[in-house]
């Protein structure tokens, strides 16, 4: 049997050298991070875009024939449908029906805090998404906010006309239980043309207005989208949006208020601010809602992301994260 004897000066040289290896992956790591934020940064002096937001933009799928016939064709139940399990609440989510629409509910931090209305996106015909939930979950967090989600009915099952009185007595649910001076009413894409309706109905009623309305690149025409903007806008396509339109308004004309709000009467309407990117169908929609609001004395507040495309401040970019920080702003009362 043989036995080595290590020295204190074999001790310092292996030690040396294992120090000199680590100090060489450092450099090399950190050689690597500043490379990274160099072309990055680099991307987003000459795109006007962070990576991120390239990517993002880079894997939407362009809405065809197809994909409407399809979506048309499934007569699957969406009434019903669970939060993703990797969507964590800060607070337990109740769940309840107004009708044969199923809600989710999660409280407020306390009676303080203000209680969210949320209307998601998806052409009238898609459920809540996972970026749905993400946001939802992230303001419930940072702002210490109710939220209210419903899963109103959808396409091909439902139209407008079955959808917007459920969603009227959900309101009329609220207020039972909070000050309309603690509810917003948010939405985005189709869910922000149903919010902007849904208000133009709680006033036409006479009820009391909710504190405020934040408008994500909501479809306020279902026939409109700017035809010069098509060709930058690789997720939206105007024929086939003006499809899934015609059939939510169903036996309702196209330019009915609750279907295409940009024709309601704004005035009386509460604070609402509208997000929107140049490199959407639906900019210059959002633009000629902004104008019409202002006109009639609504204090609303136009924010305008350059070469951003529909719905980003639901993207998981710095440009996306910057809306969601000042929408959370908003919820709290807080001014821009």
């Amino acid at each position: 049997m043989r036995f080595y004897l290590i020295t204190n000066k074999d001790e310092k040289t292996e030690n040396k050298v294992m120090n000199m290896k680590t100090k060489k992956i450092l450099r090399i790591v950190a050689a690597v991070i500043i490379a990274i934020l160099v072309v990055g940064g680099g991307i987003w002096l000459i795109t006007g875009r962070s990576p991120m937001a390239i990517i993002v933009k880079s894997a939407l799928h362009q809405m065809d024939t197809e994909s409407y016939d399809k979506a048309m064709a499934d007569k699957t139940d969406k009434s019903k449908t669970e939060i993703p399990a990797d969507v964590v609440f800060p607070r337990e989510v109740v769940q309840y029906t107004i009708g044969d629409m199923q809600v989710f509910e999660v409280p407020a931090e306390n009676d303080t805090k203000p209680v969210v209305l949320y209307l998601h996106g998806g052409a009238y015909v898609h459920n809540f998404t996972s970026q749905h939930w993400k946001a939802m979950a992230e303001w419930a967090k940072t702002t210490g906010c109710g939220i209210v989600a419903p899963n109103y009915l959808l396409l091909p099952l439902h139209t407008a006309a079955e959808a917007h009185p459920l969603m009227m007595q959900l309101y009329r649910k609220l207020l039972n239980g909070t000050p309309a001076s603690r509810i917003l009413i948010m939405g985005d894409s189709a869910g922000g043309g149903f919010t902007l309706a849904l208000a133009q109905q709680i006033r036409n009623d006479s009820l009391d207005l909710p504190r405020h309305l934040v408008l994500i690149s909501p479809w306020v025409d279902v026939m409109g989208g700017d035809p010069s903007i098509q060709e930058r806008d690789n997720w939206l396509t105007i024929e086939v949006l003006q499809k899934y339109g015609i059939a939510w308004a169903g036996q309702m004309d196209v330019s009915d208020p609750i279907i295409s709000p940009l024709y309601g009467d704004m005035e009386g309407l509460p604070p609402t601010d509208l997000f929107t990117g140049t490199w959407e169908v639906f900019y210059t929609d959002v633009c000629k809602t902004y104008d019409k609001m202002k006109t009639a004395g609504v204090d609303a507040r136009l924010h305008v992301a350059e070469k951003m495309g529909h719905v980003y401040p639901l993207w998981p970019s710095p440009e996306g994260r910057k809306a969601r920080r000042e929408i959370a702003e908003i919820i709290n009362g807080g001014k821009l």
